[in-house]
């Protein structure tokens, strides 16, 4: 059987609406795993954030901040940061509009506000804290990804003003901020150079928005049954829904396990 590198989102993807891992992709995974493929996450989460999935996965490979920053056997081996300048105009334009922002650099996320309550809510639905509070911390630290908080209704503000950005909506009231030229697909050939994997042996399996490129790009792009409607129509096939064993149900159609 040819090896395959094997990447899976996080949440909706491995985790279930509960935030945890149904027992059908543990063991999905433990099968994968004796069978000699190479197993990696891609998410939109930052390094430190992911330390409860990796330890439940025994996963130990990553894509980062939607791509900007993949590790392989705890070495990192790509690193894609974020303009300094164009964050400082994108966090001037939001002050402007009361939209605050985090700063997620390779070891934090920092907030630019002390409090607010769309930080809290979206970051509490995947289970994470307020960040910390400091004031131009973006500027003397290398940033992977931001996150904007503001509702889709006022998306048009910041659209299309910043060559060197792009966004990806993961909550209704929050967007990611990564580079123009990063995706997970980005992050997942870095990956695959590395190991040497072609990419026809590239398997992607996701749920969200920003999950768009690494399923068109691999060889084999798989949307969980619970994606959103425009994913399920760029993926090779979609398997059923991530409570409904949907991971399994994915590598058992590919005769994988």
């Amino acid at each position: 059987m040819t090896q395959k590198l094997i990447f899976f989102d996080i949440d909706g993807t491995l985790y279930d609406r509960q935030h945890h891992i149904p027992e059908t992709t543990h063991a999905t995974i433990r099968q994968l795993k004796e069978a000699g493929h190479t197993l990696a996450i891609a998410t939109g989460r930052a390094p430190y954030n992911m330390q409860q999935v990796m330890a439940d996965t025994k996963i130990p490979n990553f894509v980062a901040y939607n791509g900007q920053y993949v590790v392989y056997n705890s070495e990192v081996i790509y690193r894609n940061p974020l303009d300094t300048q164009t964050l400082t105009k994108l966090e001037k334009l939001a002050r402007e509009h009361d939209h605050p922002m985090v700063f997620l650099g390779e070891k934090e996320a920092v907030s630019n506000i002390e409090h607010h309550d769309h930080i809290t809510e979206s970051m509490g639905s995947i289970k994470l804290e307020h960040p910390r509070f400091e004031d131009g911390y973006f500027q003397h630290h290398e940033i992977f990804q931001a996150l904007l908080f503001q509702v889709s209704e006022t998306d048009a503000v910041y659209n299309d003003k910043y060559p060197l950005i792009k966004f990806y909506r993961w909550h209704e009231f929050s967007r990611d901020v990564v580079p123009s030229n990063g995706s997970k697909a980005e992050g997942i050939k870095k990956f695959a150079e590395k190991l040497g994997f072609s990419q026809a042996d590239v398997i992607a399996v996701g749920d969200g928005n920003n999950d768009f490129e690494m399923i068109e790009w691999a060889g084999t792009g798989i949307a969980m049954g619970n994606a959103v409607e425009g994913l399920k129509q760029g993926a090779d096939f979609v398997t059923t829904d991530v409570e409904d064993n949907g991971i399994q149900n994915a590598f058992k159609k590919l005769g994988l396990i």
